[in-house]
C-alpha cells in the first residue's frame, strides 16, 4: 500500500495521487484489522428498521455518536430488540463505508445495559407530572364542536403549517385561523414555545390551540420533553391539541395536553367538524321539525272535525224537538176543560223554552269560542312559521360564512399583489430596461465590476435587456466617466 503523503511535504506528482475509493478502502482495512472485535456501551438513538430487515441506529454518550448496523440475520438471532433511549453494550467489528464516508460498528451481539440518560430523564419528569395530576384524564377538556377561532403554534417554515391550514380550510372554513410563530428545534425552542403559548392565553376569543411539529429524530423532538414546555401546555387557558412528529412519537407534551393527535394533520381534523356533515345535520333537523309540526297540525284538525261531528249537539237538538212535540200533545188533550190552566202552563212552558234556547245558544257560543281558540293555537304552532325562522337563521349563517370567506380572500389577494410588486421591484431586468447593462469576460464569464481589471485588447460580453454584444477593449479610462469628444 502506498504511503499517504504529509501535508507539509512537497506537492506529489500526478502518479502519486489516490482516489477517494482507495483512501476509503485503506481506512476500512485499517479499522477492521485493528478492531476486529470491540464492545461499545452507549444509548440508542435514531433507531430505524429498513424494509430489508436491517436495523440502523446511533450509539451515543454525552459527547459523541457512532453509527451502528444490525444486519437482518443477526437481528433475527439476538434476543434484544433495540429501541430509542435504551442503554446497550454492542459487540462487533468497526468498519468504514466509503459510499457515505461513515464509520460504524457492525453489531454481532447486543445486550441491554439499562435505560439511557435521556430515557431516565423522560420517565422521571413524566412521573412527577403524573403525581401532580397533570396527566389525569379527568382534567382534560374536549375541544369545542364548532370553533370560531383556532390558534396554530408551530414554525413559520416547513410544510406543517401549510398542511394544517389546508385541512382547517377544507373541513371548517368558517373558523378564523391565527398563526402564532415559534421555534420548534434548537436551544432557544423551549422558551420560544412557552412565549407562544402565553400569547395564546392572552387572547380572549380563541376557542382551540394546536401545537404542532413535523417528524424527526429523538433529539429533534426533545424540546417537547422539557419541563417548562410541558407545564405551559398543561396550564393552557384554552383546550390544546398536540400533533407532534409521527404516530410512533410520543412526547411529554402529548401526555399533559387535552388531546393528543398522531400527526399535525390529524390534530387539525380532531379540532374541527366537517362542514358538509354540519350542513347535513341541519337539513335533517329542519326536515324533522317540519314533519312533526305537520303531523301535529293534522291531529288537531281531526280533533276539531270529530268534535263538530259529535252526537252531543244532535242529541240536544232532538231533545228540544221531542219536548215541543210532547207539549203540543198535552195541549190538545187538556184543551177541553183546562183552558185557563193550559194557558198558564203554556206561558210557563214558553218561558222554559226560551230559557232552554238561551242556554243552548250559550252552550253553542262557548263551543264555538273554544273551537276558535283551538284554531288560533293551531295557527300559532304553524310549521311554516318555524321553518321560516329556521330558514332565516340558515341565511344569516350563510351571509356570515360568505362575509368571512370574502374577507379572507381579499386579504390573500392583497398579499399576493404586494408580493408581485416586490418581485417586480427585485427583477434585474427592470434595471436593464432603464438603459443599464452589465459586462462579463468572454473567457470565463466573470462579471467586470472595475475598469482597472480590463486591459487593452480584452474581449468582453455586454448584456442588455433584449440581448448582448461581444466587444473588445480599445481604450480604458479610470476615475472620470467616458464622454464623447
Amino acid at each position: 500500500m502506498k504511503e499517504i503523503p504529509r501535508h507539509d511535504a512537497p506537492a506529489p506528482a500526478a502518479g502519486d495521487c489516490y482516489t477517494v475509493t482507495e483512501i476509503a478502502d485503506a481506512i476500512r482495512q485499517h479499522l477492521e484489522s485493528e478492531f476486529p472485535r470491540v464492545n461499545v456501551i452507549g444509548e440508542i438513538a435514531n433507531c430505524k428498521v429498513h424494509q430489508s430487515g436491517h436495523v440502523y441506529f446511533t450509539l451515543r454518550d454525552s459527547d459523541s455518536m457512532l453509527g451502528a448496523v444490525l444486519f437482518r440475520r443477526t437481528a433475527e438471532r439476538v434476543a434484544l430488540r433495540p429501541e430509542n433511549g435504551m442503554s446497550v453494550v454492542a459487540a462487533g467489528r468497526l468498519s468504514h463505508f466509503g459510499g457515505t464516508g461513515r464509520t460504524q460498528i457492525v453489531v454481532s451481539e447486543l445486550v441491554a445495559a439499562g435505560r439511557g440518560d435521556m430515557e431516565r430523564s423522560f420517565r422521571a419528569l413524566l412521573e412527577r407530572l403524573r403525581a401532580e395530576g397533570l396527566t389525569d384524564p379527568g382534567r382534560k377538556r374536549p375541544p369545542p364542536p364548532y370553533p370560531e377561532k383556532i390558534a396554530v403554534v408551530t414554525s413559520p417554515t416547513g410544510a406543517v403549517l401549510q398542511d394544517i391550514f389546508d385541512t382547517l380550510r377544507r373541513r371548517w372554513p368558517v373558523a378564523e385561523i391565527v398563526h402564532v410563530p415559534t421555534e420548534v428545534q434548537g436551544p432557544a425552542a423551549g422558551a420560544s414555545i412557552v412565549r407562544a403559548l402565553e400569547a395564546c392565553d392572552a387572547m380572549d376569543d380563541v376557542d382551540t390551540v394546536i401545537l404542532a411539529r413535523g417528524g424527526g429524530s429523538v433529539e429533534d423532538l426533545w424540546t417537547f420533553n422539557l419541563e417548562p414546555v410541558a407545564r405551559a401546555v398543561a396550564a393552557s387557558r384554552h383546550p390544546l391539541l398536540t400533533g407532534i412528529g409521527h404516530e410512533i412519537d410520543t412526547t411529554i407534551c402529548d401526555y399533559v395536553s387535552d388531546v393528543r393527535a398522531a400527526t399535525p394533520t390529524a390534530a387539525a381534523e380532531l379540532a374541527t367538524p366537517r362542514i358538509d356533515d354540519v350542513r347535513s345535520g341541519l337539513d335533517a333537523a329542519t326536515g324533522k321539525i317540519a314533519s312533526r309540526s305537520s303531523a301535529g297540525l293534522e291531529n288537531r284538525r281531526h280533533l276539531v272535525a270529530y268534535i263538530m261531528r259529535s252526537a252531543a249537539l244532535v242529541a240536544i237538538e232532538h231533545r228540544v224537538e221531542r219536548a215541543a212535540s210532547e207539549l203540543d200533545d198535552r195541549e190538545e188533550r187538556l184543551a177541553g176543560g183546562w183552558r185557563g190552566t193550559i194557558e198558564d202552563r203554556r206561558a210557563a212552558i214558553a218561558a222554559a223554552r226560551d230559557a232552554g234556547a238561551i242556554a243552548l245558544e250559550r252552550t253553542l257560543a262557548s263551543a264555538s269560542a273554544a273551537r276558535l281558540q283551538a284554531m288560533a293555537g293551531l295557527a300559532g304552532s304553524n310549521p311554516r312559521t318555524r321553518i321560516a325562522a329556521a330558514g332565516e337563521a340558515l341565511r344569516q349563517l350563510a351571509r356570515l360564512m360568505r362575509s368571512r370567506l370574502g374577507s379572507a380572500l381579499s386579504e390573500r389577494r392583497a398579499g399576493a399583489r404586494g408580493l408581485s410588486r416586490e418581485l417586480a421591484g427585485l427583477d434585474p431586468r427592470s434595471v436593464l430596461k432603464r438603459g443599464y447593462a452589465y459586462c462579463t469576460t468572454a473567457a470565463d464569464g466573470r462579471v467586470v465590476a472595475r475598469a482597472e481589471s480590463l486591459s487593452r485588447g480584452d474581449d468582453m460580453l455586454v448584456q442588455f435587456f433584449d440581448g448582448g454584444a461581444r466587444c473588445r477593449v480599445e481604450e480604458k479610462r479610470k476615475g472620470t466617466p467616458w464622454r464623447r469628444k
